[in-house]
């Protein structure tokens, strides 16, 4: 079983906040999330967690979970600290309290990339699967990050994100967002085919797994061999800073906990015998075994699944944060 001797940190997704102002369709969050993850990150926690990552090669800090991360007011001084550091840091929002005093924080802080999560190709659209009827106002605070974005010299990128509601009407879909929300901010972006959340119940118009089930096979998605950590801010039995096994376990973080960074190590928790039992199932193709994957569409390879973008660096089919940061490519490399 491939257990890191050299250990490797590439990105940590850092979620600041766990409580969020939305209550997306999509989400599996939406009626509420558990109590233990309804958390704050403590500032001296954080900057532990991202000392400890620069010894294993850390190269982008990633300000997002499952929570909203302007719902702490002190998001940008965690901005600052990353940049201190010399290292990338993007973050990922909602957009709804993206005032221009926030966004001027944020990008006087240093913020590489803010990326928005803007779901819904028109009002009409954005309110039903977002849940909130403020398709004008985050709008508005898109274009006016850009705007002074502009001002600053341009050293910020903001991307928007969507995914495809309705498989059957995609193309329509597209180019409807591609003219309400890329032309009309100026902003780049990039559409997905929706995923399942680790399995979870949602209601969505189609699932990926469905599409492909019949012509692929499970394979491992990568994500136990791949040299990025999700950390929750809040984590079980009064802890912080939870290690979750992958963004996709949504309303599933008391089950996929894998150890928490606020009193162990990033040594400690990577090479703990939860995160090797995880490996383990997914080097032997026994993906049962983990509650959180064993219905997840993670394990089907589907190209497509980057149906569009404008983001230079962005390749069709796969999630690159982080140049090079190919889950399934680590998985190739583990599992012989």
């Amino acid at each position: 079983m491939p257990v890191p001797e050299n250990i490797t940190i590439k990105q940590l997704d850092l979620e600041l906040n766990g409580g969020c102002n939305y209550k997306c369709r999509m989400c599996p969050q939406a009626d509420g999330r558990e109590k233990d993850f309804l958390k704050k990150l403590p500032f001296d926690v954080f900057t532990k967690i991202v000392d400890d990552a620069l010894q294993y090669g850390l190269d982008t800090v990633s300000l997002h979970g499952s929570g909203e991360p302007t719902l702490n007011r002190d998001m940008a001084k965690y901005v600052a600290y990353v940049k201190s550091k010399n290292v990338k840091c993007i973050s990922f929002t909602n957009g709804y309290r993206l005032t221009e005093d926030i966004s001027r924080e944020l990008i006087e802080a240093g913020i590489d990339v803010l990326r928005v999560s803007c779901i819904g190709f028109d009002r009409e659209s954005y309110a039903h699967w977002m849940s909130m009827d403020v398709f004008d106002e985050v709008r508005t605070n898109i274009k006016s990050f850009v705007r002074i974005n502009k001002e600053l010299g341009e050293p910020s990128d903001i991307h928007l994100y969507h995914l495809v509601t309705d498989i059957s009407q995609s193309n329509a879909e597209i180019a409807a967002y591609r003219k309400n929300w890329v032309e009309e901010t100026g902003a780049k972006a990039e559409i997905w085919l929706m995923h399942n959340w680790a399995g979870s119940a949602v209601e969505l118009g189609y699932h990926r797994e469905s599409m492909i089930a019949s012509k692929y096979r499970q394979r491992s998605c990568g994500r136990p061999f791949s040299p990025l950590l999700q950390v929750r801010a809040g984590g079980l039995d009064g802890h912080t800073a939870g290690v979750v096994a992958c963004c996709m376990v949504l309303g599933k973080d008391s089950d996929a906990i894998l150890g928490h960074l606020d009193t162990q190590s990033i040594a400690d928790v990577v090479s703990g015998a939860p995160y090797r039992k995880l490996r383990e199932a997914h080097t032997n193709e026994r993906y049962g075994e983990i509650p959180y994957c064993a219905n997840c569409d993670q394990l089907y390879e589907i190209p497509e699944s980057l149906v569009w973008t404008n983001i230079d660096e962005r390749e069709y089919g796969q999630s690159k944060i982080v140049a090079g940061l190919d889950h399934r490519a680590f998985a190739n490399s583990a599992i012989k």
